[in-house]
């Protein structure tokens, strides 16, 4: 089933992404490391303590120096002071003015004692201002050397980063590839071709491409997990094309039954050789449970009305039946009487095939639904019609309006487009398909399961 679409896709995708995960990527360009300019920051150069040691020494010198002064001084005070002895030893001979001129003199001689003093109390301050300052100067000193320190590690954390940017980002380009619009577009030309060959309407086939860009633009996958994100963008669009609103038989004829006792009326409606009654008979066998009533609607196809007997014994169910040319619309509407009187849960109609294009036949189809009034219109497609299902589909929708499909003959078809033409133009489920002559041939319809075999 789908075979050909299946085998097209995996060969599609694995060329695409094969040719992306092996296109080199472009080379990292390369980053001058630039000397990364040192921070002159505005240090008051504060002498060290070799030389706060050496200033010291000068400073003792100084005082050496200047104790000669205080040396000179000295001799000249012991020699007046000899002087004055003697003259003290000499007889009270000596005249009051020479006196007077002496303690002038001694007067004279005190006043250098107090510059002693004064230089002596300066060096004793410049001394301990010396010894204050030099601890300072060692602390502002060290605290300098510990910010140079602090900053080296600074400038290599900033140089290691850098080197591991490039690394990394180099790495990432050789690793991973960043899909660009011009690396999708050659996914989708792929994509395009495979798609329309395998009868899926341009429309559906538009839909699907641009979905796939919109995901896919910008991503960056690893050039290994290239085809499985090709694949699972593709998924994704497909599934959104298929999956519409569910519609559930069986609790839709519990609950109509449970509020107005009444059957539930199902039509069913195509175009000619579709199948419509081989899957009339398949859908009666899988509810037989709820006493399903056949109305034989088709009165215009020969042998229609046998066919659809001989179905009903084998089923061991009941059939409403009139002559051939009969009004469809009135071996419909006495179908449903009889199930109400029977106590039946549903009834299946079957009607003749016509063609879509024929506007007197849809017409009569149409006054077929007005009397009627039918709980679900069931649309019934052959697969290996093609790309004419996207007509058929929608014609048959705006004449009577499609509420659910079934796809026949999908056990012969390759192409699989049918399924995503049908679901997207009229946006109805398809609930079942037709896989085989049997009555256990109809299966439900999975979009989830038919993607993924699709795409395994």
């Amino acid at each position: 089933m789908f075979g050909s679409l299946k085998k097209k896709l995996k060969s599609a995708i694995e060329k695409v992404s094969k040719k992306l995960s092996e296109e080199k990527p472009e080379p990292v360009p390369e980053i001058k490391e630039e000397a990364v300019p040192e921070k002159k920051e505005e240090i008051i150069e504060e002498k060290p303590v070799e030389e706060t040691k050496k200033e010291e020494k000068a400073v003792k010198k100084e005082e050496v120096k200047e104790k000669p002064v205080e040396e000179e001084i000295e001799p000249e005070e012991k020699e007046e002071i000899k002087e004055e002895k003697k003259e003290e030893e000499e007889p009270e001979e000596v005249k009051e003015p020479e006196k007077e001129e002496i303690e002038e003199e001694e007067k004279k001689e005190e006043k250098p004692e107090p510059e002693k003093e004064e230089i002596s109390e300066a060096v004793k301050e410049e001394k301990e201002e010396v010894k204050k300052e030099a601890p300072i100067i060692v602390e502002e000193k060290e605290e300098v050397r510990e910010e140079i320190k602090e900053e080296k590690p600074e400038k290599v954390s900033r140089l290691g980063r850098l080197k591991k940017g490039l690394v990394e980002k180099f790495v990432k380009k050789v690793k991973e590839k960043s899909l660009t619009e011009s690396d999708i577009e050659d996914v989708v030309k792929e994509l395009q071709v495979v798609l329309l060959e395998n009868d899926v309407a341009f429309s559906v086939v538009e839909k699907i491409c641009d979905d796939l860009k919109k995901d896919l633009v910008g991503k960056s996958v690893g050039r290994s997990k290239i085809e499985g994100a090709i694949k699972e963008s593709l998924k994704k669009a497909m599934l959104d094309v298929m999956s519409q609103e569910k519609i559930d038989i069986e609790e839709r004829i519990e609950k109509k039954y449970s509020e107005t006792k009444e059957p539930l009326l199902i039509i069913f409606l195509g175009f000619n050789g579709t199948g419509k009654t081989t899957n009339l008979c398949k859908l009666a066998y899988r509810l037989k449970k709820h006493k399903p009533v056949l109305a034989a609607g088709d009165t215009f196809r020969t042998a229609s009305i046998e066919q659809l007997e001989e179905h009903a014994k084998r089923l061991g169910i009941e059939i409403v039946k009139h002559k051939y040319g009969a009004d469809s619309a009135a071996v419909i509407f006495d179908a449903v009487k009889h199930a109400k009187a029977t106590g039946s849960k549903l009834v299946l109609a079957d009607t003749a095939g016509r063609s879509h294009s024929n506007v007197n036949l849809m017409d009569e189809l149409k006054k077929v639904c007005r009397v009627n009034k039918p709980d679900m219109k069931m649309l019934v497609l052959d697969s290996v019609t093609g790309n004419d299902i996207y007509d058929q589909s929608r014609l048959f929708n705006e004449a009577v309006g499609v509420d659910a499909m079934i796809l026949t003959k999908a056990d012969v078809y390759e192409k699989g487009g049918a399924a995503l033409s049908a679901s997207y133009t009229i946006e109805k489920p398809i609930l079942f398909l037709g896989t085989g002559q049997e009555y256990e041939d109809l299966k439900e319809f999975m979009p989830e399961e038919i993607v993924n075999s699709l795409l395994e």
